[in-house]
């Protein structure tokens, strides 16, 4: 389960981070760093330059260990006016958020955000934070649009920033089927094949997939057939055909992509078709989306198998 993907560099980061939060034990949020426990997480940022994709796949990463939070406050306290530390600040409190529903400001979350913005005019990342606390409010498309707007006039096919629109417009949230299609076709049609974009329509497959498993009933015990729908195996079809080919996808969440279709492969009772994904994947497994049935390492570990053994059976005819 590696979080950085193929990622080398943010690798030796999180490497460092643990060796040297271990050393610490429990004294972290008491300890004096002045630099040697963030240099790596300040280096790790400023690497990519402007290349967004990579440096908004590395700003989520670390977001999300539990030691983020205090570690972007003592870079703070350090840095008072570092772009990037705040950034690291955002993107762990709203995780924090999200996944253990710790308490958030958001009102004072926005205005950190537009701050973030005004110190880094060219970085996606701080609308990205913003478009996430605007999903938080529930906020009108009024208030939505300039947001967005903003994130493409920055990095046009942000991975990270669709992902977010796309919950937005879905009907569970602020939007409507017929507004999350709208928002897909306008995608899929001006996106470039292999742009980092391009898992955002089998994303939103496997959403309705889970839909219908989660209704139960009838529908519920044939819900693997929602892959045999014309359209949905034609969007299996070209990725499959595209994703595992060297250098094809190239983007920072690269893996992740072909994580999701090994997964949906799986669902759809197609292991052969699933092997050759496996072997792009190089046996790096990500949580999501095989968290969706339990234990993730457990659950691609099965799935591997299985597509091993049916792989044997058909070179074995």
């Amino acid at each position: 389960m590696c979080p950085e993907l193929d990622d080398g560099r943010l690798a030796r980061t999180l490497a460092h981070l643990k060796a040297q939060i271990a050393a610490q034990g429990n004294n972290l949020a008491e300890s004096n760093d002045r630099g040697a426990l963030t240099y790596p997480v300040e280096q790790s940022l400023r690497d990519p330059g402007d290349d967004w994709d990579r440096r908004m796949h590395r700003l989520l990463v670390l977001s999300t260990i539990p030691e983020a939070p205090v570690l972007a406050r003592q870079w703070r306290s350090r840095d008072p006016a570092g772009a990037d530390a705040l950034l690291l600040q955002i993107f762990a409190d709203i995780h924090r958020a999200g996944t253990a529903g710790a308490a958030l400001d958001i009102d004072a979350m926005v205005r950190l955000c537009r701050h973030a913005a005004a110190l880094v005019p060219p970085d996606p990342a701080p609308w990205i934070a913003l478009l996430n606390c605007h999903r938080m409010q529930r906020a009108p498309g009024a208030v939505v649009q300039p947001v967005w707007d903003a994130v493409k006039e920055r990095d046009r096919w942000n991975r990270e920033a669709h992902r977010q629109m796309l919950h937005y417009v879905s009907p569970q949230e602020c939007g409507s089927s017929a507004l999350t299609v709208q928002f897909l076709d306008s995608v899929t049609i001006a996106a470039p094949p292999a742009a980092p974009v391009a898992a955002l329509s089998l994303t939103h497959s496997l959403a309705r997939y889970r839909r219908i498993l989660a209704a139960g009933g009838i529908e519920a015990l044939t819900a693997h057939r929602h892959w045999n729908q014309p359209h949905e195996r034609a969007l299996v079809d070209q990725a499959l055909a595209t994703w595992p080919q060297p250098g094809f996808l190239t983007h920072a969440a690269a893996l992740a992509d072909l994580n999701l279709l090994a997964y949906v492969l799986a669902k759809a009772t197609r292991l052969r078709d699933a092997w050759p994904v496996f072997e792009a994947i190089s046996a790096v497994a990500t949580a999501w989306p095989w968290e969706l049935d339990g234990d993730p390492l457990r659950q691609v570990q099965e799935s591997h198998r299985r597509a091993l053994r049916s792989r044997g059976r058909q070179t074995s005819r």
